[in-house]
């Protein structure tokens, strides 16, 4: 009688186990949303230069390495809650070189809502994404995504942003 019942408990376990693996993930692996976003900014055709959601600007400064570029948004127009952020200069290897990101590997959610901060909190007056680029002038294309407060409306801006260091 033992003998069957430790076959069984061996049996369930098995099958716990087996059953565990086939039940999808309910987030994605960060480094497969990295890069499930840099093919999407490769294909995407239709970018805006500015957004009706937020200010966004570039600033560009010399690097011992190359020329270092900082993304910055702020002045929200409307509360923006789950802020992500990618910037990608095309034909460049992103699996040796790390994007310009916020939002696609921090634990931290970060939301802006206009007219307000409380860091503490998690609601910041802006965000400040930087990358390194070896040229001096460059074309910088930029996805940010964001949701509403009941995050029932995804929002995603595709943005081009021409970049030039001004030294």
């Amino acid at each position: 009688m033992r003998s069957i019942l430790n076959k069984i408990i061996v049996i369930l376990c098995i099958f716990s186990l087996w059953g565990c693996s086939l039940i999808p993930s309910k987030a994605p692996d960060a480094d497969d949303r990295y890069f499930y976003l840099i093919d999407m900014l490769n294909e995407h055709e239709t970018f805006s230069e500015t957004s009706r959601y937020f200010a966004i600007e570039v600033e560009m400064a010399k690097i011992d390495n190359g020329y270092r570029y900082y993304i910055i948004i702020d002045d929200p127009q409307l509360a923006m809650y789950d802020i992500e952020l990618i910037a990608i200069e095309k034909d460049v290897d992103y699996s040796e070189n790390m994007a310009a990101n916020i939002g696609v590997f921090e634990d931290t959610q970060y939301n802006m809502i206009p007219n307000q901060s409380n860091v503490e909190d998690g609601y910041v007056k802006g965000l400040i994404a930087s990358g390194i680029s070896r040229n001096p002038e460059t074309t910088l294309y930029v996805f940010v995504q964001f949701k509403n407060a009941d995050y029932s409306v995804v929002h995603n801006e595709y943005l081009v942003l021409p970049c030039r260091y001004e030294g």
